[in-house]
């Protein structure tokens, strides 16, 4: 019995369809579509069967698509607290009549709530009753005054009055999202270049699809790259909300602008020596630990590494986020960059005496013995440190000079516990990165004292932004280097959009004046992940053995003249 019963209402809702011309000119109870948005988030008439009229501005028909397309009402009510358009869901396979941008359509269905957004579902009966020509989109201008503003533009046409810039990437292959932001890249506003709300000032830029990983990826450039400082003027776009964000679906490919080059070495630093730090993001010989899951995997690793390291072409490089399994990471990543190199170009340092503690991660060392000497190594087990930090006193060969340096990794601002050391504006744990600043310093003194030596450089990972406490500690004593670049330059990693720096050099007074040049290498934070080494979303035909995303945290390099 209800079988027959479907197949009847189906038959019906095939009439109603067919019957495109009779329902134009029938009389009905039209509703606006700006009383069907209303002005709250939810519509007042959800769950009502009621009839629109609009102007089709966007089609989205695809497979894998939005499965629909936007009306809006063409004159609307001047109300700018309320949106004069509607997503209309519906597939090809719904009805007769060619949908097309500029089409006037009338459409019978249910007034629908899917994740507050507001839409038209299970249509009963739609008809192209005439072409009224493509609608000009409203203008937005970046930052909103309230986040509460988008809704005034739910899915709706609209431009925007100035460029937007990228400022994330990290979702690119696996769902074709790219976020934008007004006047240029958003920074974190623990970082110290402005106090822009960044919150008012981004939009998510989807790809209009509900495809995971994509192909062809969108968005990229000629260089197979899309990077952040990019910019693009999207034109012509509407306005979706879905998973608690709004975003842009492009009617047309928006055409994204190289605003910020790939380099193919760091810029030039000076000094006779040049030093390195570098998170290498988990390289580990043993598979599907932290590092690479598989040999494969494993094996692109290690060939972008090698291929920034090589490209860095530091005097020595202190490494973080090596596996701590004595020699065994250090020696391969050893081998495969002298291999590169093709002579015994460089050499690690042994592990302290007295150990690199038993976090699965350690700090190392690697230098070229035909520049330097390693004189001493030792590590601080001050139980305050997650990671012990790491000091090699070096000779240089050249001058006969010596001086310290120091490869620290502070703890991240992840895991948090439920009371204490909890979030109070810069992340969980800032209380103990401090307290490890402040131990990191004293052990800075007692290397000074052992080597009647005041040449100390700190380098590290320090899991904080420039206007932190752990960082503040440093600066009572020592300099940080990276003042020595432009504000807009200070960043060597990205979080949700917002660029930081987590990645230091700090000179101690009498070393900054041997100071030549500091510079960050921006390879890592500025590239999507699909250029990484890890075979999950990432297409294997992009991948090349380059510097860049060879990590996730961008290198810095210092430069140094010994005894001038």
């Amino acid at each position: 019995m209800f079988r027959y019963f479907f197949i009847l209402l189906g038959l019906y809702f095939s009439f109603a369809l067919a019957q495109v011309d009779d329902f134009c000119k029938a009389e009905v109870d039209l509703v606006p579509i700006f009383k069907v948005q209303g002005t709250e988030r939810r519509s007042s008439l959800s769950g009502d069967i009621i009839t629109v009229e609009g102007v089709v501005t966007a089609t989205f028909f695809a497979k894998d698509s939005l499965a629909g397309f936007f009306l809006q009402d063409p004159l609307g009510d001047n109300n700018p607290l309320s949106s004069d358009a509607l997503f209309v869901k519906a597939t090809p396979d719904d009805f007769d009549t060619k949908i097309l941008a500029g089409d006037y359509l009338r459409v019978k269905g249910k007034v629908l709530e899917r994740s507050e957004f507001t839409q038209l579902d299970r249509i009963e009966a739609l008809a192209s009753c005439g072409y009224y020509g493509l609608l000009e989109p409203q203008i937005i201008d970046l930052p909103l005054a309230s986040l509460s503003d988008w809704e005034r533009y739910e899915a709706m046409i609209v431009s925007f009055a100035n460029p937007l810039t990228v400022t994330e990437v990290y979702d690119l292959a696996h769902y074709g999202q790219v976020l934008l932001a007004g006047g240029g890249r958003l920074y974190h506003p623990n970082n110290g270049q402005d106090q822009r709300q960044n919150a008012l000032n981004q939009i998510l830029l989807d790809d209009a699809s509900k495809e995971e990983n994509p192909e062809p990826i969108p968005y990229l450039l000629a260089d197979e790259t899309l990077r952040l400082g990019d910019s693009v003027l999207p034109e012509g776009i509407v306005v979706n909300y879905g998973l608690d964000a709004y975003k842009l679906e492009p009617t047309r490919t928006p055409l994204f602008e190289r605003k910020n080059k790939r380099t193919a070495t760091p810029d030039n630093v000076g000094g006779s020596l040049k030093i390195a730090s570098f998170n290498v993001l988990n390289y580990f010989t043993t598979l599907n630990e932290r590092g690479a899951d598989t040999a494969e995997e494993f094996a692109r690793q290690e060939a972008k590494l090698v291929s920034a390291l090589a490209a860095i072409d530091a005097d020595i490089l202190g490494l973080i986020e090596i596996e701590n399994n004595g020699a065994v990471a250090l020696a391969e990543l050893i081998k495969a960059l002298n291999a590169y190199l093709g002579d015994e170009v460089y050499t690690f340092a042994p592990d302290p005496p007295n150990g690199t503690g038993t976090d699965q991660i350690h700090q190392a060392l690697i230098y070229k013995p035909a520049k330097l000497r390693l004189v001493s190594i030792r590590s601080d087990l001050d139980p305050i440190h997650d990671r012990p930090p790491v000091a090699g006193v070096f000779q240089d060969l050249e001058g006969a000079e010596q001086f310290t340096l120091i490869v620290a990794h502070f703890k991240s601002k992840g895991s948090c516990p439920v009371a204490g050391d909890t979030d109070k504006g810069q992340g969980c744990w800032t209380l103990r990165r401090a307290a490890q600043a402040a131990a990191t310093l004293e052990f800075a003194e007692q290397l000074s004292e052992a080597t009647s030596d005041n040449d100390v450089l700190i380098i590290g990972d320090l899991n904080s932004y420039r206007l932190e406490d752990p960082i503040k500690v440093f600066g009572q004593s020592f300099i940080n280097l990276d003042e020595r670049l432009p504000l807009d330059e200070r960043y060597s990693y990205v979080y949700y959009g917002e660029a930081g720096t987590l990645d230091y050099a700090f000179a101690s007074p009498s070393l900054d004046k041997q100071v030549t040049g500091f510079s960050i290498w921006h390879i890592n934070s500025d590239e999507p992940r699909l250029q990484d080494y890890n075979l999950e979303f990432n297409p294997k035909a992009l991948f090349r053995a380059s510097p860049y995303r060879s990590s996730d945290h961008d290198p810095i390099i210092i430069g140094l003249e010994l005894g001038q």
